[in-house]
């Protein structure tokens, strides 16, 4: 009886291991910079969203003061300080 004498295996290959490895490494990275980055931009927004309110707010304030600026009484209390008055009859040109 002959035995057939088996071929010793070859070492297994270090390479796939690495490769795998890399590429979990790449992957953990890449997955850290992508939440960093909405991380960041999440700040952005906040801010940007205070920033809209704060400017609302002196919208509103601005609108406020304009109104009390244009008020008729106030007009009228300043007019004779630049000599206006209200026109006559003789002044008022009515188009046909």
């Amino acid at each position: 009886m002959s035995r057939s004498r088996k071929k010793p295996s070859a070492p297994p290959s270090r390479l796939v291991p690495a490769i795998l490895a890399a590429a979990i490494v790449v992957t953990g990275f890449v997955t850290l910079m992508i939440r960093l980055e909405i991380t960041q931009e999440g700040y952005r927004l906040s801010a940007l969203r205070l920033q809209i309110r704060d400017l609302d707010n002196r919208n509103q304030q601005l609108r406020l003061e304009l109104a009390e600026l244009e008020s008729r009484p106030r007009l009228r209390a300043l007019a004779p300080k630049y000599g206006l008055a209200p026109a006559s009859p003789a002044q008022v040109v009515v188009m046909p």
